[in-house]
């Protein structure tokens, strides 16, 4: 008979190797090029490959076998489809990084190979969401893309030589050295970016084999995800203002940023109209006449709704943004009656535009992602209704769009369709692609969307969660654990992920809390929660819990369990210690748990300001008033009335929630008495490599289970 611990191995492995969709891309009208990921176990590493569709004779679509392309960071297709080029990572013999090799390949074979890390010429490519980019040029067969800068080695301020020692033979050891060296601090851009402190722009004349980085980028600037103009004269990217000091870029759409052009003979400029605005997704019209992009103010909390704007192509002092989309308080009604509560993406599609000029886009939208149609001249939006998931748009190449549909309970599934004209969106028949793998372990389970509101005068009254988990079952038979999600300016939407199917399969409910200050419920309801982090968040996550306990019968309420990671973290040791007797066990990931010493050792200190509900400054003396209040925010001042056993979960390198929050938090539970444990990885704040994911959901179910019984 196998044990316990067996038994959820067993169960985490199937699970594991349900593969999620990265990207799709029509390479023309017949054969579309897919990426996904999945996690290679005994490699102990996520693994990429390619899976390529191919129309025949008949309406069924083949497939050809997938093939591995984890090594590929970057890949990108010339204009006239002839050429390829590809940036792929090699690892090297008793090198701790990997050496990185710009291809070019034709038709038929590969044509050049560069050697990018021995050239020298700059460090790192860089291939992440937040600056990457590898884009051919519309003509003349330039590849431009984005690498931290050089920087060239200090010489020492001193050097002692010592005299060889008399056994010494070798001419070699004739003197040692000792080195004092000082290294100018230079700040990265935080948490998962500590690789990035300086970005440059470099260009590739394929037929010339020679490389370029044009110059007139300000120190104080780092650019991010540039591109070509139409005429191929041009490069407009995002620039990133770095001073007085740069805060944690990644999840933080939020950063002082705006658009620059930059030329091939160094003429740098910044657009002047976006003075304290972050701007995300620049994207060039059709036409490449106008470019359009999302924006919003610069600061406060880290997600906003976003308004999309407009403007014609040179951008000058003079150009006038056209406001074409506008952020949304509450919400607004949409062609066929149905309600936008705002653009909170922070992306657009590379490829997102139909053959007369609609903008197709994807946002979330409470409980789900949904996927929408923009006529830019009319104004009119257009909502992909689904009410069993969330619908993702991957690219749109002749009116053609490629779509993931994604749900709790199912890998993601590939979809294509044929945009209709302007006014029949809604009539768009979508053919599924990819298979449909449904999980044994999750095939008896549904979900529900909960609406739920206080009878009170709070300007935003109402939120929503989701219970997943059986059908039916037994009365008090199932336990339950409550999940509520980080940022805290994020959102739980209907996808499957592995944490919570593991949970699902091993057979607890889950119910996830989209909390007042979550994305995709308008611009109002996020701004309500700065300033009562550990209220009003609290206040929703027991209301959902008593209401959930209320609708679904088979919930057992003596058997009710808290996890969640960073603000998500922050809630379930808040809940155990303001609601010490509802809860029969804790798991908490990366929690923040004293928002005080936090302000002072996180890559964002700006969260710790805003959600206590102050003006994030380091200008003038400190105010220990705010202090003050950022600790009675904190759940740490209820640490000594928890009940419940906690587990910590804790990443060494987290710049995000520094570890000493979880140490001090789990020391002061030890030190009232109350059973707890802290596991330690050597990782950052998502505890995203494969043998800690794996450690940190085992450990989880193995707690839960244990507290559970």
């Amino acid at each position: 008979m196998p044990n316990k611990s067996e038994v959820l191995l067993k169960t985490y492995k199937c699970l594991a190797q349900v593969p999620a969709l990265v990207k799709a891309r029509y390479l023309n009208e017949k054969i579309i090029n897919t990426t996904w990921s999945e996690r290679n176990l005994e490699q102990g590493r996520s693994i990429k490959f390619q899976t390529t569709y191919v129309s025949g004779d008949t309406k069924k679509m083949d497939f050809v076998t997938p093939i591995d392309t984890t090594n590929q960071s970057m890949h990108a297709v010339s204009p006239c489809k002839k050429f390829q080029a590809v940036l792929r990572d090699v690892e090297q013999k008793d090198q701790k990084e990997s050496a990185q090799y710009l291809e070019i390949w034709n038709e038929t074979s590969l044509i050049r190979s560069v050697d990018l890390t021995a050239l020298d010429l700059h460090a790192k490519v860089y291939t992440d969401d937040e600056f990457g980019s590898f884009k051919w040029s519309p003509v003349g067969g330039k590849i431009l893309y984005v690498a931290e800068k050089r920087v060239p080695k200090i010489d020492p301020l001193h050097k002692r030589l010592k005299p060889k020692k008399d056994s010494d033979t070798t001419d070699k050891d004739d003197v040692e050295k000792d080195v004092i060296e000082i290294e100018t601090y230079r700040q990265d851009w935080g948490e998962a970016l500590v690789d990035k402190i300086s970005s440059i722009v470099v260009v590739y004349d394929v037929e010339t084999d020679e490389f370029t980085i044009p110059e007139g980028i300000p120190d104080n600037v780092c650019v991010a995800k540039p591109f070509w103009t139409a005429d191929g004269t041009q490069i407009i990217g995002i620039c990133l203002h770095t001073e007085p000091r740069k805060l944690g870029l990644i999840y933080c759409g939020n950063r002082p940023s705006g658009l620059f052009t930059l030329t091939l003979n160094n003429t740098y400029k910044e657009f002047g109209k976006l003075m304290n605005k972050t701007v995300k997704g620049p994207r060039l019209t059709p036409n490449g006449e106008h470019i359009i992009w999302l924006q919003c103010d610069a600061g406060g909390p880290h997600i906003n709704c976003m308004q999309l704007y407009k403007a014609k192509l040179p951008l000058t002092d003079e150009t006038e943004p056209q406001l074409i989309l506008d952020s949304v308080d509450v919400a607004k009604e949409i062609s066929g009656g149905r309600l936008f509560y705002g653009l909170f993406s922070t992306s657009i599609p590379e490829r997102c535009w139909s053959n007369d000029g609609r903008l197709l886009f994807s946002t979330f939208r409470k409980n789900a992602i949904t996927a929408y149609v923009l006529d830019l001249d009319s104004g009119k939006l257009s909502e992909f209704e689904c009410e069993d998931g969330s619908q993702i748009v991957l690219d749109v190449f002749d009116d053609n769009v490629l779509i993931n549909r994604r749900n709790f309970f199912q890998q993601d599934v590939l979809l294509k369709g044929v945009l209709p004209s302007s006014g029949q969106e809604k009539t768009m028949s979508l053919e599924q692609i990819s298979i449909t793998n449904v999980p044994d372990s999750l095939k008896d389970k549904k979900f529900e969307y909960m609406d739920l509101s206080y009878a009170n005068n709070d300007e935003v009254d109402n939120f929503t969660a989701i219970y997943i988990g059986p059908k039916s079952a037994e009365d008090a038979s199932i336990p339950l654990v409550i999940f509520p999600h980080g940022g805290p300016h994020s959102a739980s939407v209907n996808a499957l992920t592995l944490e919570n199917a593991f949970l699902l399969s091993i057979g607890y409910a889950v119910v996830f809390v989209n909390y007042r200050g979550s994305i995709g419920a308008g611009q109002k309801s996020l701004a309500f929660l700065p300033g009562k982090c550990g209220e009003t968040d609290v206040a929703d996550c027991v209301l959902a819990t008593n209401t959930a306990l209320k609708t679904f019968p088979w919930l057992n309420s003596k058997r009710i369990s808290l996890v969640g990671g960073s603000h998500g973290g922050f809630l379930v040791t808040h809940l155990s210690g303001q609601y010490p007797d509802m809860w029969r066990a804790v798991v908490a990931r990366n929690p923040v748990t004293d928002i005080s010493t936090m302000s002072g050792a996180s890559d964002i200190p700006d969260w710790c300001y805003v959600e206590a509900g102050f003006e994030y400054s380091q200008v003038g003396p400190i105010r220990d008033d705010i202090l003050l209040a950022m600790r009675a925010k904190s759940p740490i001042v209820h640490a000594h009335k928890v009940k419940a056993p906690t587990l910590l979960q804790i990443g060494t390198k987290d710049l995000r929630v520094p570890p000493f929050q979880g140490m001090d938090y789990f020391h002061r539970l030890k030190a009232n008495n109350i059973t707890a444990s802290m596991n330690i990885y050597t990782d950052n704040h998502p505890l995203g490599l494969v043998p800690n994911e794996i450690g940190h959901i085992l450990s989880t179910a193995t707690w839960l289970n244990e507290h559970n019984e």
